[in-house]
């Protein structure tokens, strides 16, 4: 797979100084994330595993790296991409419809069925 870079918006500093942040997918499934001089190479940076580790200790870790990576190579491709809603605005959706329909429940795979 690609690896995503972004370049610094400290473009005002040398080009030696200005850093990269990079990710990467590991063949394991991992995320891979540097800090990295400009020009996107480095030797050291932390993985992120999506089986224990973070997903333990750091829940939610994961999908926000796989979806800054996302990001990040759309901007590489040029392409446009719609601004994600956050998570305390899909809350609090939840929350309106729950309380709407207090009734009804989604059953975790394909329906929605009325709770007693």
């Amino acid at each position: 797979m690609q690896k995503a870079m972004y370049v610094t918006d400290d473009r005002d500093l040398p080009d030696g100084e200005q850093r990269s942040l990079v990710i990467f997918p590991g063949g394991n499934g991992d995320w891979y994330v540097q800090v990295a001089p400009k020009h996107g190479r480095a030797i050291e940076g932390v993985r992120i595993s999506t089986s224990g580790g973070a997903q333990m200790h750091c829940p939610g870790l994961g999908p926000a790296i796989a979806q800054a990576y996302r990001a990040m190579l759309a901007a590489q491709n040029g392409e446009k991409r719609a601004a994600q809603r956050s998570l305390d605005e899909l809350e609090s959706e939840v929350r309106a419809w729950r309380s709407k329909f207090p009734k009804l429940e989604f059953d975790g795979l394909f329906r929605i069925v009325e709770i007693e």
